[in-house]
């Protein structure tokens, strides 16, 4: 290859590396951390707060399902960018509907703050997709939408997650079978709809992946993060029931996946 070409790919790449590295610093230091948020993996999955939780049964679960599907809302609470995380998982091939997802978990909850001065109560919900791609990935489904009992103001939360990273259950094989240098290649993608910013609304993107090993506690902690510094570097606050929902969806969705707890 000709030398010349050679050091301007080397350049180009250093250049994007350093783009891409002082973006993520600048993000990060105009996102102060609040006192009583959670500062590790371990911290997040373990939420101090009070919490009630009951599990719909399998008719309310389908009538919810429906009333998702059809007006967008849980509980009769709005979940914004449901519709339009539906389509994105679509243009994916992933769903074509709500009910091509099988929604395992339904609950109704409860929530208090830590310092015990707020209460919120809502449902939180999570499915995977019945259809797995060619290369052995499915997309989950994820949210919140709750109301706050002193305020009344309503807020929620939804996620679109394709991944290789299944559970044990739905696992084509031992590791994902996608492989890469001779390795499992695993890589959880977050589509989460930018409810804040009411000028331009949109879905907002993350990807992560490694290979080799699931022994790194970033592959969840790292998503929340971006996620938190987002939120927080654009619109400058922090919701205190993140925390327990963070924390739910992880024992719901990612547990047996863990660096602290086996998975099987």
């Amino acid at each position: 290859m000709n030398r010349k070409l050679v050091v301007a790919m080397g350049c180009s790449l250093v250049a994007v590396l350093l783009i891409s590295t002082l973006a993520s610093f600048i993000l990060s230091s105009r996102a102060p951390v609040f006192p009583g948020e959670p500062r590790s993996l371990s911290q997040l999955t373990d939420y101090p707060g009070m919490v009630r939780m009951h599990e719909l049964t399998p008719q309310q679960i389908e009538t919810e399902i429906i009333s998702l599907e059809l007006t967008g809302t849980v509980g009769g609470m709005p979940v914004q960018g449901a519709s339009e995380i539906k389509q994105q998982l679509s243009q994916k091939g992933y769903i074509q509907s709500f009910f091509d997802v099988f929604f395992d978990v339904f609950t109704q909850v409860e929530v208090t703050s830590p310092d015990g001065l707020s209460t919120v109560f809502g449902y939180a919900f999570k499915g995977w997709s019945r259809t797995m791609l060619p290369d052995g990935t499915k997309a989950l489904i994820v949210g919140i939408t709750v109301q706050d009992l002193m305020t009344s103001e309503q807020d929620s939360m939804m996620f679109g997650v394709p991944t290789n990273v299944l559970p044990p259950e739905q696992m084509p094989g031992l590791d994902p079978y996608i492989i890469w240098n001779a390795e499992p290649y695993f890589f959880i993608q977050h589509y989460w709809w930018n409810w804040y910013d009411v000028v331009y609304p949109r879905i907002v993107y993350w990807k992560y992946w490694w290979y080799d090993s699931h022994k790194s506690p970033n592959w969840f902690w790292g998503p929340y993060w971006w996620w938190r510094t987002y939120v927080v570097s654009y619109f400058g606050y922090y919701r205190w029931y993140w925390w327990w929902w963070w924390s739910w969806y992880y024992w719901r969705g990612w547990y047996w996946w863990s660096t602290e707890w086996p998975y099987y």
